[in-house]
């Protein structure tokens, strides 16, 4: 097991994996291929790599094999109300008319058909790609509040996704706080039971309203009625597939929705080129696509113009697949993976000292996702101790820094999370999210003389920056965003 495969042996197996699966791995993303597929020889039960790669690149998959390779493949990363202004452009502007639209058929049709109470009207959405299941149950919980007597209605919510681990958590429907990074105080407090050990399980009532199915997008045809879609989500689900597979899969799902439909792709994925179908529609801080006529999608748009000043839609960037690394979901595995690591860090080198350090682009790759895999799944102090050992290699790095406080905010140790963010600021100066996140710990100390302090740092940085540009390290919280939080947040202060 100790042989590295050559890049000749990896190449060929890139190709057997785009054939089978779909799934992309750029050059860049081999050094964390090789550990995976190291992974999944172990849990095929062979003891030599020469063996699992000829048997690889022969063999036949059947589905359960294509299932435990795509754990190895796939990444498990997400959270809930990931990226807020989708969601508030769904509960604010795509909801309500859509739900206006379903009640003016139904009215149009009463003369035709009796009428039978339940299930006349109905939403249909579809989240593809859903992980660990953070993104449908966000998506049911904005139906929930969105929808009054939601009872009268017939909701489906189609979460699928092509690993099989992933979606076993989701059933579960039970998460730790890291599920909840960013998101709304509300959320986790009216929609979850807390359980013990820092655990979260989501109320029957939401959890009922959606259904699993692990389902590859390269096999969309299995999914039955797949042309009555109202909103289909597919964000960070591409940037993993061949170009080939991309434009087909959005040829695909465009077909999969009704007239009108929405379309949702994370705010990376953005691209004209790629859904040149479809018609961009701009929302305070976020853009979605829909299937309908330029004329139809410009009224909605005038809805959240009327309601927000924003800026006319700017001319989208080609789409980008983004570097991110292939990382097994079982967190047991996962540390094998990070122990397989180590030896990528390279020391420490004084003579960066006089700037801040960018870290290399395979340890940004690896280590810093399998520190986030592991707290997404609880292992907190695993994921703490790995990032000390990143920071040791990587000194001048403020994104360690940061990570680390998140992780030490995890653990009750607010402190120690303070002091690693005041690192991070000493570093980088401009480092906005640092000084934000200091001002929020601050508060939830009652200190707000020293929280209003960092607040106005973050205010004073924001100043330099475009309403819409996504901070870096926010999880795509926009400059607009971060600013009405500070603002309300003073103005609740200064109220009190």
């Amino acid at each position: 097991m100790n042989r590295k495969l050559t890049d000749i042996e990896l190449s060929m197996v890139c190709e057997a994996i785009a054939s089978r699966m779909g799934l992309h791995f750029p050059v860049e993303r081999w050094a964390m291929l090789r550990r995976n597929l190291v992974l999944a020889a172990r849990e095929f039960g062979f003891h030599n790599m020469t063996g699992f790669i000829q048997w690889l690149l022969s063999a036949p998959l059947n589905k359960e094999q294509t299932d435990i390779l795509a754990a190895h493949l796939t990444i498990s990363e997400t959270y809930f109300w990931r990226e807020p202004q989708v969601f508030t452009a769904l509960t604010d502007f795509i909801l309500p008319e859509l739900i206006r639209s379903k009640g003016k058929e139904i009215e149009e049709r009463s003369d035709e058909i009796p009428r039978s109470g339940k299930g006349e009207k109905s939403i249909r959405i579809w989240s593809a790609g859903c992980s660990t299941g953070e993104e449908p149950y966000s998506i049911a919980i904005a139906l929930h509040k969105t929808i009054q007597k939601i009872e009268d209605w017939n909701i489906t919510i189609l979460a699928t996704d092509i690993n099989p681990r992933a979606l076993n958590k989701a059933v579960s429907g039970i998460y730790g706080t890291w599920s909840f990074r960013n998101s709304p105080s509300w959320l986790k407090s009216s929609y979850f039971h807390h359980n013990e050990d820092r655990q979260y399980e989501i109320i029957p009532e939401i959890k009922q309203m959606v259904t699993f199915t692990c389902l590859s997008l390269v096999e969309m045809s299995a999914i039955s009625n797949a042309n009555t879609m109202d909103i289909i989500f597919c964000r960070n689900v591409l940037m993993y597939f061949t170009k080939e597979w991309v434009n087909k899969i959005s040829q695909d799902l465009f077909h999969s929705l009704s007239e009108d439909g929405w379309f949702v792709v994370s705010s990376s994925e953005l691209s004209s080129q790629v859904f040149p179908q479809f018609t961009p529609v701009n929302f305070p801080g976020a853009v979605l696509y829909r299937k309908s006529k330029k004329e139809s999608a410009h009224s909605l748009y005038s809805a959240a113009l009327a309601k927000e000043e924003i800026q006319p839609i700017q001319p989208i960037q080609p789409f980008q697949p983004l570097q991110l690394p292939s990382t097994p979901f079982n967190p047991l595995q996962l540390l094998s993976s990070v122990a397989l690591a180590k030896e990528d860090l390279q020391p420490f080198n004084s003579s960066t000292l006089q700037q801040p350090q960018a870290i290399p682009e395979e340890t940004s790759a690896d280590k810093i996702f399998a520190i986030r895999l592991l707290a997404n799944q609880g292992y907190l102090s695993e994921a703490l101790s790995l990032c000390n050992e990143a920071i040791a290699a990587y000194k001048l790095s403020s994104g360690l820094y940061f990570l680390r406080a998140s992780i030490l905010q995890e653990l009750d140790k607010s402190s120690e999370a303070i002091a690693s963010l005041k690192q991070a600021i000493y570093i980088d100066p401009d480092y906005i999210m640092g000084h934000f996140a200091l001002g929020n710990l601050f508060i939830r100390q009652g200190k707000a003389k020293n929280a209003k302090r960092y607040f106005n740092n973050v205010l004073d940085l924001l100043s330099r920056c475009k309403r819409d540009d996504i901070l870096p390290e926010s999880e795509g919280l926009s400059v607009n965003y971060i600013r009405d939080i500070i603002l309300t947040g003073l103005q609740t202060q200064e109220s009190k």
